[in-house]
């Protein structure tokens, strides 16, 4: 029972979303080498940990919130009762996010004592985003749609730029919209096949479920075409290096994704092929972005 808890718990630790976790921390340490040009060792592995124990609270009680409404509670619905071993997991999400919070809390208190109250901002709007999932994000499909973006590419990246040198600087900002655009499509294309089962969920009411297909699509292009357009505006007015072009060069599957979002809908689950491309783009893009700053 044990063995099966800590597989369970592992299971909930999302590789995509883990590899954006890591790709924003570096954005963030690029901005800052970019800006100051040298960076305290200690301070990005604590910048390190606060972030990947702030992404497996998040993953766990995620996991928790979607499987409590799976159809293994509701199996009997009169005892509640529901397959023991499907319960097992959850009750192993909720202890595993539970202690991943109150470490993420002694974290954040740890940064805040070390390195003022500035840090604060982006602790409590992560806490709000990771207690508020299921009771209002989950419900409202313009949260849903946004929350990725936000939490991942600009609470990470600034988060570790202030533990690196103690504030916030313009290039930060303008740099994490970019991956902001594309972590939001990578989850907004991701839940083109969960449209039966959040219909199913009357507590779940996500952007391609209230929204639809088509209009997704729409939203996917929009953001992938502002993603584009930020990085080649930022070049011809000489925020971004010249080099900077390079970052576009996994753009291209993200328009793929696209074709494959407008083609195959919400069975595009079983397009494989478009969901890593979308991964690919939405984690190659910030990387060589971050790269070119180290660069330059």
């Amino acid at each position: 029972m044990l063995a099966f808890r800590f597989k369970a718990v592992l299971q909930t630790i999302n590789l995509s979303y883990l590899l954006l976790t890591i790709v924003c921390i570096f954005l963030g340490f690029s901005a800052v080498i970019a800006n100051h040009g040298d960076v305290n060792g200690y301070l990005l592995i604590a910048a390190c940990i606060a972030a990947f124990v702030g992404h497996f609270s998040l993953c766990t009680f995620h996991e928790y919130s979607d499987l409590k409404h799976t159809w293994a509670f509701k199996v009997n619905r009169d005892k509640h009762v529901g397959h023991p071993r499907a319960r097992d997991q959850v009750n192993s999400a909720f202890l595993a996010g539970l202690v991943a919070l109150i470490v993420s809390l002694l974290c954040g208190l740890f940064l805040v004592v070390k390195f003022g109250l500035g840090i604060l901002p982006v602790g409590v709007l992560g806490l709000m985003i990771l207690l508020s999932y299921s009771s209002v994000i989950k419900k409202n499909p313009i949260y849903s749609l946004l929350a990725p973006g936000f939490g991942f590419a600009l609470l990470i990246a600034l988060g570790t730029e202030y533990v690196l040198v103690g504030q916030y600087t313009q290039l930060v900002w303008v740099i994490a919209i970019i991956p902001f655009f594309l972590v939001n499509n990578l989850w907004l294309l991701n839940n083109y096949g969960d449209i039966k089962a959040s219909a199913e969920d009357n507590d779940s009411e996500d952007f391609p479920m209230a929204y639809g297909i088509k209009v997704s699509n729409y939203v996917y292009a929009v953001f992938a075409t502002l993603a584009t357009l930020i990085i080649i505006a930022y070049v011809v007015i000489g925020y971004l290096p010249v080099l900077s072009l390079i970052a576009l060069i996994p753009m291209p599957l993200a328009f793929y994704a696209l074709y494959g979002g407008i083609k195959f809908g919400q069975n595009i689950t079983q397009q494989p092929k478009f969901l890593r491309s979308n991964l690919i783009a939405t984690v190659a893009t910030p990387a060589l972005l971050g790269l070119t700053l180290i660069l330059d």
